[in-house]
């Protein structure tokens, strides 16, 4: 909390609380974050609305300075979200781009992204005193890390921020089919959502382009460890068949289980969808699981949960830039399933072809250093 050393001084704080995140938890958390906050000195104001869109507007006239609270500059210090990942993507939504940092106390479900930055979670106590503490010692306590930003025909206009993930594959037909459940509650909706897609699951037919590769070896580590896990050399066949294409790009066409484009290494609780891949890097991780059979898919999503999925044959990883997702030539023939509508941070983002690029560096986050 804020204790009078040199440089700590009280900032302009919107706070937006999820009600609903975390079985609840969040509410009662907001409250005492709000305290909290104002306890330790700050100017708080509390920017939640009725629903996601109204919160959203909220904070975002906070961060650009036209909702009449901020200060003489015109914008807050901070914008402070509670609750899951789906807070942290409202939050993306406001301050990428803008230099406001992005305070996050993690009480929801999920927390992919709060616990990749190391952050407490489901702990609001030890959170808003490690987010008071970074408050505290200014600079020190800002992280700039990536963002994806998204686009397409089926996104909202002007785009989309994501913080951790783009699924378009069986991982966002499992996370709708989660978003649809109301019990079990909790981490254990994934898995049993995961059951049920995967017993109608079939591979999908995709295009997808990529830009700016620097690695598509099946781990995204160098091609000379592809082949450590058979013990032999790695030969040129061991990463995706990428076709060259205009200016830098690259094309790879099939059917395939899981298309994520990750930003960060987790998502759905714990799910190690990309484990190499970092917040500040300036790439994604392109996770890409081609054809596998029903039995097949069953096999690698257990393996999921600790990243082992990517030493698997057909599971290969494209460290990129940028991909644009498609359906593939197969997507319209008679008796094809259609494909999943693609979902980021937890939320629905649209249907296919999107667009995905990292930003470098486009929020900054409130980290307390160690």
């Amino acid at each position: 909390m804020s204790d009078g050393r040199p440089g700590s001084r009280a900032r302009r704080l919107g706070v937006v609380v999820n009600p609903t995140a975390g079985k609840g938890r969040a509410a009662n958390a907001g409250v005492g974050v709000l305290a909290g906050l104002r306890r330790a000195g700050h100017d708080v104001v509390d920017l939640s609305g009725p629903d996601a869109d109204a919160a959203l507007a909220r904070a975002r006239a906070a961060v650009d300075g036209t909702s009449g609270m901020s200060g003489p500059d015109g914008t807050v210090d901070a914008l402070v979200v509670v609750g899951g990942d789906g807070m942290v993507h409202l939050g993306a939504q406001a301050v990428a781009g803008t230099g406001v940092p992005l305070g996050i106390v993690p009480v929801g479900t999920g927390n992919d992204f709060a616990a990749t930055l190391g952050l407490p979670v489901r702990d609001p106590a030890a959170a808003g005193l490690a987010l008071c503490r970074a408050l505290d010692v200014g600079a020190a306590g800002r992280r700039a890390v990536d963002a994806a930003f998204v686009t397409g025909p089926g996104v909202p206009p002007g785009g989309r921020w994501v913080a951790g993930a783009v699924s378009a594959g069986l991982d966002a037909a499992v996370n709708a089919r989660a978003n649809q459940l109301r019990y079990p509650r909790g981490s254990a909706r994934y898995t049993v959502a995961a059951a049920l897609e995967l017993m109608r699951y079939r591979p999908w037919s995709y295009r997808l382009t990529f830009d700016g590769v620097v690695d598509a070896s099946p781990t995204g580590k160098t091609p000379a460890t592809a082949g450590r896990r058979t013990g032999r050399a790695p030969r040129p066949g061991d990463g995706l068949h990428l076709r060259p294409g205009p200016a830098g790009t690259a094309t790879w066409t099939g059917r395939a289980a899981l298309v994520t484009a990750a930003n960060g290494p987790q998502i759905g609780g714990g799910i190690r969808v990309a484990p190499h891949a970092s917040l500040d890097d300036g790439l994604l991780d392109v996770l890409v699981a081609t054809d596998l059979s029903r039995p097949g898919a069953l096999a690698v999503f257990p393996s999921m949960f600790t990243g082992g999925h990517v030493r698997r044959r057909k599971v290969h990883v494209v460290r990129a830039r940028g991909v644009t997702i498609e359906p593939g030539p197969d997507a319209w023939v008679a008796g094809e399933r259609p494909l999943p509508v693609a979902h980021a941070d937890g939320e629905r983002l649209g249907p296919l072809p999107l667009r995905v690029e990292v930003r470098a560096r486009a929020v900054e986050v409130l980290v307390a250093p160690r």
